[in-house]
């Protein structure tokens, strides 16, 4: 376990300025430069085309980069629904959506041999089945994190269990984030018992979602949009311990002044991870491996840790992250730290008559959020 005390530093963060759920975010349009070169169009969170700008990568490669921001993952999903397959390059998502996007053909294999430096990717996500269909890679792996509790050290002892932000002397004091894949995932095996969050009777289901009801109405300060929002209310003394949390806001609140640490309770935490992917008919197919290579390379990796506070994924890129990042994301040893985070398969994409589909989680989260 890395010190729950570290405080990371800087910048612009995946899940702060422009967060799952954040639709002032959304589709935001950064001007192009003089189109002299090749057009790429990428789609991803703000932040995550730093690596692309970094140095002279888009200079040397004649690049010219179009960047369209967005607020949730989501809107990439509608986006090539709605005609993008064939007009973007690049896009990053979280990785439990390859499936989806896979499935309807809208993103197509990856070929590997096209993207030097994959090699160097940590096997533990480059393996992962939800990336990989029939023996093909569908996404690459960019970066990653833990959706971890997290506390004001200086208001309160170190929780051990994620039901400790359940005491009375901490009602009205819960920060709650909007994130229904973590939110479920969090305490569905507190509620049920149940080992595969992701797999859920409708019952189970049901019973979880009456149970984020009952933290949000009794024990929560508000629903926060997102995890940047989340921080405020520390840094504002209204919260003191999460019921949803991601140990990357101890680097949000250390850039307020406010000193935040994070936990990962016995229960277990939900690791999320970030990928890249190539659109069916990307019109500039080379261009956009170029982008991949560039993305996951040591040099690009770096600035997400250095810019971001992201967790990298390439194991050449560690020895040049700072001490802090190490602290954190425990590159040195995975073993330990998926004891106690897990990467969950995603929710079935269709009704199998035994658990819940994505579908029908989406329409029990809503419940919640009108609750």
């Amino acid at each position: 376990m890395p010190s729950s005390h570290v405080k990371p530093r800087h910048g612009l963060h995946r899940r702060g300025f422009l967060a799952a759920g954040t639709a002032a975010a959304a589709a935001l349009m950064l001007p192009r430069s003089a189109m002299a070169g090749t057009q790429l169009s990428w789609i991803g969170w703000q932040g995550y085309d730093e690596p692309l700008k970094a140095g002279d990568f888009l200079k040397d490669n004649d690049i010219d980069l179009s960047t369209t921001y967005i607020g949730s993952n989501e809107e990439i999903i509608t986006k090539l629904q709605a005609g993008g397959a064939g007009q973007l390059d690049l896009i990053s998502i979280y990785f439990g959506h390859i499936p989806i996007l896979a499935g309807a053909g809208l993103i197509e294999p990856i070929d590997e041999a096209r993207v030097p430096g994959i090699d160097k990717i940590f096997p533990d996500f480059l393996d992962i089945d939800t990336i990989r269909m029939d023996g093909k890679l569908y996404a690459v792996p960019f970066t990653w994190g833990t959706l971890s509790m997290i506390y004001d050290p200086n208001a309160i002892a170190k929780p051990v269990s994620w039901n400790d932000c359940l005491k009375d002397e901490y009602k009205g004091k819960v920060s709650l984030t909007d994130d229904i894949t973590g939110l479920i995932t969090t305490w569905a095996p507190i509620v049920t018992g149940t080992k595969t969050p992701t797999r859920l009777t409708a019952a189970q289901l049901k019973e979880t979602i009456d149970f984020l009801i009952k933290i949000k109405r009794e024990h929560a300060r508000t629903l926060s949009p997102n995890y940047g929002e989340a921080t405020d209310l520390y840094a504002r003394g209204e919260v003191v311990i999460s019921a949803i949390g991601w140990d990357a806001q101890v680097a949000f609140a250390a850039d307020k002044g406010k000193e935040l640490a994070f936990v990962r309770p016995q229960e277990g935490v939900m690791v999320f991870m970030d990928t890249l992917a190539v659109p069916s008919g990307a019109p500039n197919r080379d261009a956009a491996y170029k982008a991949l290579a560039q993305a996951i390379s040591a040099a690009g990796q770096t600035v997400l840790a250095s810019d971001l506070t992201q967790a990298v994924v390439n194991s050449d890129a560690v020895p040049l992250v700072d001490d802090v990042n190490r602290d954190v994301y425990q590159y040195g040893d995975f073993e330990n730290l998926f004891r106690s985070a897990r990467f969950d398969p995603f929710w079935p994409l269709q009704d199998d008559g035994e658990y819940a589909s994505y579908d029908q989680v989406q329409e029990e989260y809503q419940r919640f959020l009108r609750a």
